[in-house]
């Protein structure tokens, strides 16, 4: 059985990393709608020649997720399954390898290239990384 607690801490966890992320949308959405000199430049915000639309949707989409994900585990409404969680802890450690990997070969050996040179969108994804270790430990690590 889990306890009340250990469901807040990995509700908690989520509502920080996706408070992190959701800053992250509405920065790159300030700066394409009213640019301000405190933020980076927009060409820093996104790593890939994904149009903003197709971006934005899927970033509001993950917003939408995780937070009734974290919703559903504060409530204990949502059943933790550890096969699930072993894929998720999994996929998780994988996209935070390579997501660390770009930021550092980006920031070193090839700063020439776009898609490395850009910190920004790295970082973020280090942060969707969280998401989903969080998710896949408290699938693995609580007891339904």
């Amino acid at each position: 059985m889990y306890h009340r607690s250990d469901r807040r801490r990995y509700a908690f966890l989520l509502s920080i990393l996706l408070a992190m992320f959701s800053l992250r949308v509405i920065g790159q959405l300030i700066q394409i709608t009213s640019p301000v000199d405190f933020l980076p430049l927009l060409e820093s915000w996104q790593g890939s020649d994904l149009p903003y639309t197709v971006l934005l949707s899927s970033q509001l989409v993950i917003i939408v997720l995780v937070t009734i994900l974290a919703f559903r585990i504060h409530a204990g409404s949502l059943i933790p399954r550890r096969r699930l969680g072993k894929i998720l802890w999994m996929f998780g450690i994988l996209y935070f390898v390579i997501m660390f990997a770009r930021l550092i070969l980006g920031v070193t050996v090839l700063a020439d290239y776009p898609w490395f040179a850009k910190p920004v969108p790295a970082i973020f994804h280090l942060v969707l990384s969280g998401m989903v270790l969080t998710l896949g430990h408290y699938h693995c690590h609580q007891q339904p």
